[in-house]
């Protein structure tokens, strides 16, 4: 078994349990412990854990995770914590990013307290709460029109914001992924916004949950081609992988990217 197939399975294990032994996760993964310690070093270091004497506990910002939102179910849950940890290894210290309104970016945004000197920008309103205690980030939000039912702002004047800026990575959350009909979202008060945040970022990354794809939400944000990346759960279905494959279109699911050149790569190489 792969290092970064091990780590999938330990944050899904210590995600659930809230703490683990090296002696437990060692019986269920046949490896030595002495194994299990280095990966326990790496996930600590990463914080998504820390470190006790024979085991682990869950770290302060992945039991925020812990937290059900309205409806969201337990696998729902996990499915987010994993898609958020994905997007975080295609970070890197000093990047300029843009995060859209939605669940699986508020994960992203929890986890970026791991990461040093970002500029980050956003029309979310809990995103930028979130944000707000980075030791190092500059968070940016553009002026608008709060809308009560998304927390996010809108209209022209944050269109204009938007205008204004670049950015290196854009994280967006659609609601809909679809073979024909693209990206799509709930909310026609967003789309304008959305499609501006396609005109401001050199790397399109679209993030979905699994439960999104093959679906058509009411209002397209682009086609597939819209997109450098996508980031998701294992669960998308085979067609998808193989659309995007044939589209030159990365997918970063379960720390495995698929594209043109490599099918099987690691995403922390």
């Amino acid at each position: 078994m792969f290092a970064a197939e091990r780590l999938r399975i330990i944050r899904s294990y210590v995600l659930e349990k809230k703490k683990a032994s090296v002696a437990e996760i060692s019986r269920m993964l046949g490896v030595s412990e002495v194994t299990i310690r280095r990966d326990l070093e790496a996930l600590d270091e990463e914080g998504f854990l820390i470190r006790t004497h024979g085991g682990a506990i869950l770290s302060g910002e992945d039991n925020l995770d812990a937290l059900p939102a309205a409806g969201e179910t337990d696998a729902e849950r996990e499915q987010r914590s994993e898609i958020s940890e994905i997007a975080i290894y295609l970070i890197n210290d000093g990047d300029t990013l843009l995060l859209s309104p939605g669940k699986t970016n508020l994960a992203i945004a929890r986890r970026l307290q791991r990461k040093k000197n970002l500029v980050i920008l956003t029309n979310d309103l809990a995103i930028a709460s979130e944000l707000a205690s980075h030791p190092s980030a500059r968070v940016i939000v553009p002026g608008g029109d709060l809308d009560s039912l998304t927390q996010s702002l809108n209209g022209p004047l944050t269109i204009h914001g938007l205008s204004q800026y670049y950015v290196a990575k854009a994280f967006i959350e659609v609601d809909g992924i679809h073979l024909h009909r693209g990206f799509t979202i709930k909310y026609p008060i967003q789309l304008e916004v959305f499609q501006e945040m396609l005109q401001m970022s050199q790397e399109r990354i679209f993030v979905g949950m699994p439960a999104v794809f093959n679906q058509i939400s009411f209002s397209q944000v682009g086609p597939l081609s819209s997109a450098t990346a996508v980031v998701t759960h294992p669960a998308v279905p085979d067609e998808y992988k193989r659309q995007l494959f044939e589209s030159n279109i990365t997918l970063y699911a379960s720390f495995t990217a698929y594209n043109q050149n490599d099918r099987t790569g690691d995403l922390r190489r």
